[in-house]
């Protein structure tokens, strides 16, 4: 059983660099073992108001959003950048009127920088949001061999990395996958042939990985869902490329990846792509043809791989 995209809600969106940075504030803390009275001491502020910028349920005000970033050593230009992307103070999305799926409030959408930090803040936010729902054209973080993995994320080739490697910051080490976590990988049907040509044993091996997590998927629709998107569907998640809806601390973010992270919501883009994603979803072959389709497309590899 797939797991159902949540509808569009009713409330207010909120902005999605105060989600991101909350999380961010979150993981910064933790991977450093400062409690939140710690912090909240070095603000004057209360724990409980430091956990609400955490969660995003509060702004939080320019000069705290320095003084935690100095605080757990992030200075100069990222830093100000930071400050600089969170929406003004009193700011309400509710005042501008959507006209067209593809109108955007001011601070709807966000653009992360392209640098290693941000790359983390996306992985960490891949990692502990509790629903994520994934269109890739390639085998995602989190699901590779290693094998696979060297050759996704090898320099030559990879823009930027989507998982952790030793240039980036050693906080994002020490983020675990959120328990719990319902995630459903639609893959592109062309991962079943992609790379038959130069490492043929290499995606053989993945794909029956592949197949083995999906023998292995919960009945009741919890945990992760693999299935595979044949390519004559779903013609607008093909446009927009690889996305994900991701809901953190009950929040609902549209991301993409290309040169940078990009965060959405609110928007009527971000409810076009949602949109899109449970048109996906419901297109997606069932669980049995995805894993016949695995297995068929490994056996296949290993017959090049052999000849």
């Amino acid at each position: 059983m797939l797991h159902a995209v949540p509808s569009p809600r009713a409330e207010v969106s909120f902005a999605p660099a105060r989600i991101v940075t909350g999380l961010y504030l979150r993981c910064l803390r933790e991977a450093q073992y400062m409690g939140l009275e710690y912090v909240a001491r070095a603000v004057r502020v209360s724990s409980s108001a430091v956990s609400r910028w955490e969660r995003a349920e509060s702004p939080i005000r320019p000069d705290a959003l320095g003084t935690l970033l100095r605080l757990y050593g992030v200075r100069g230009p990222h830093a100000r950048f930071l400050v600089g992307s969170q929406p003004p103070q009193g700011y309400d999305r509710t005042k501008y009127e959507e006209r067209g799926g593809g109108r955007r409030a001011p601070h709807d959408c966000w653009a992360d920088v392209a640098d290693d930090e941000a790359t983390a803040r996306h992985i960490a936010v891949m990692r502990l949001s509790s629903d994520v729902v994934q269109y890739c054209m390639q085998v995602p973080a989190g699901l590779r061999t290693q094998a696979y993995q060297q050759v996704v994320l090898d320099p030559d080739v990879c823009v930027a990395p989507d998982e952790p490697v030793l240039r980036l910051p050693s906080w994002v080490h020490d983020v675990d996958w959120a328990e719990r976590q319902r995630r459903t990988v639609l893959l592109d049907e062309t991962v079943l042939t992609r790379g038959r040509g130069d490492h043929p044993a290499m995606v053989a091996a993945q794909l029956r990985h592949l197949a083995d997590l999906v023998s292995r998927e919960s009945a009741d629709g919890q945990g992760l869902t693999i299935r595979i998107l044949p390519m004559a569907e779903v013609l607008f998640i093909h446009t927009v490329g690889a996305t994900a809806e991701v809901t953190l601390h009950e929040h609902r973010m549209v991301v993409t990846v290309g040169l940078s992270p990009i965060y959405e919501t609110g928007s009527g883009a971000a409810r076009r792509i949602s949109a899109g994603l449970r048109e996906a979803a419901g297109a997606a072959w069932s669980r049995q043809r995805s894993y016949e389709a695995l297995v068929g497309a490994a056996a296949d590899m290993e017959r090049r791989a052999a000849s």
